[in-house]
């Protein structure tokens, strides 16, 4: 799956304007008072969504997942917990949503938290995430990158070139050459630099 992102961030529940609990929150929300959060993320984008750290309850379960696949988002990542697995399952199975997170819980969202911003930037694990990023991401393996939208030209320029060395260096290895000297034949595999 690879999508532009929609960012969603969540805050404590007792979040007000002019007294943020969370310092990366803005101080208002942006969210359209005659609009619901799920109606925010734009058909064709994949929905990454924040809470703040250290709660336990789940911003996405099986209510939230499918609103988001009838209106045409193509996934969920979630940095925070996700509940509702065997329906999310289901909602995945025919391969045109994913769902991934980075924990669980049986808790719904409004014990702890509430939506607060729709397409702003997030910080995760250290990176900056914007709005239009692109993401990449595999149903097996979850997210494989983020790509500022900025650099997707020059990323997508250097693909073809480490898809051939990637694909040469599997060759050589399936044919029995140790793996040193399959990196050795192909100098553009993305281990060489």
């Amino acid at each position: 799956m690879v999508a532009p992102l929609s960012t969603v961030l969540f805050v404590p529940k007792d979040q007000q304007p002019v007294f943020p609990l969370w310092t990366q929150a803005p101080w208002e929300s942006n969210i359209p008072q005659n609009k619901h959060w799920t109606d925010c993320p734009a058909a064709g984008s994949i929905v990454i969504m924040q809470q703040p750290p250290h709660q336990t309850v789940a911003l996405l379960g099986d209510i939230v997942a499918t609103r988001f696949k009838l209106r045409g988002v193509l996934g969920a990542v979630i940095d925070g917990r996700a509940r509702d697995v065997v329906a999310c399952w289901e909602l995945c199975k025919d391969g045109g949503f994913q769902v991934h997170s980075r924990g669980l819980s049986s808790v719904g969202t409004s014990l702890e938290a509430k939506p607060w911003a729709v397409d702003v930037p997030l910080t995760i694990g250290g990176l900056r995430v914007d709005p239009g990023d692109i993401l990449c991401a595999d149903e097996g393996e979850g997210v494989i990158c983020v790509i500022p939208r900025a650099k997707l030209e020059e990323v997508a320029a250097l693909l073809p070139t480490l898809k051939e060395a990637d694909d040469g260096v599997l060759k050589d290895v399936q044919n029995g050459v140790d793996f040193p000297t399959a990196l050795a034949n192909h100098p553009k595999h993305y281990t060489n630099h």
